[in-house]
């Protein structure tokens, strides 16, 4: 459990570069996703810091309606999420878990990357699937739930 209070230094450049992203200070939350994902093969660096520049990267590409360069980097958080839990991602995961929320932000940053490309179904599939996990949702996945099933645009439920 102490071990999951633990913040490494790439750890504390992530949570700058989602402060940064927050904001809309996308040049800034680039520049520190970009700083972790250079330093890649640093024995030093915790797996989920990978996982979330590459998600960070991939919200920063979606904010910019770059569908090419997010679906991406959402794909290859997902891809070594995949592999990390040999295709079996924890049933329960909750946004207030610090562990949880790179797996959270992947699903949900796919979800929106179909919601966004006129994939509704997929979204729906991914929205779902992540309101089972996080029974509190974290993150508002209700309201794009809604907003599919009122064929609303993404950006009317944003």
């Amino acid at each position: 459990m102490f071990a999951a209070l633990l913040i490494t230094k790439y750890g504390h450049i992530v949570a700058e570069g989602w402060g940064a992203y927050e904001v809309g200070n996308y040049e800034r939350a680039e520049e520190h996703f970009q700083e972790v994902l250079n330093n890649e093969d640093d024995p030093k660096i915790g797996f989920f810091d990978v996982i979330e520049a590459h998600n960070g990267m991939g919200a920063i590409s979606l904010a910019h309606k770059d569908f090419f360069d997010a679906t991406r980097w959402y794909h290859e958080a997902q891809y070594m999420l995949d592999r990390h839990f040999e295709g079996r991602l924890p049933k329960r995961l909750d946004w207030s878990k610090k562990e949880d929320r790179p797996i959270i932000r992947t699903l949900f940053g796919l979800a929106h990357l179909s919601y966004r490309s006129a994939h509704p179904e997929k979204a729906k599939e991914l929205y779902t699937q992540l309101l089972r996990a996080d029974k509190h949702d974290g993150l508002g996945v209700k309201k794009f739930l809604e907003g599919i099933a009122q064929k609303k645009k993404f950006e009317e439920v944003e």
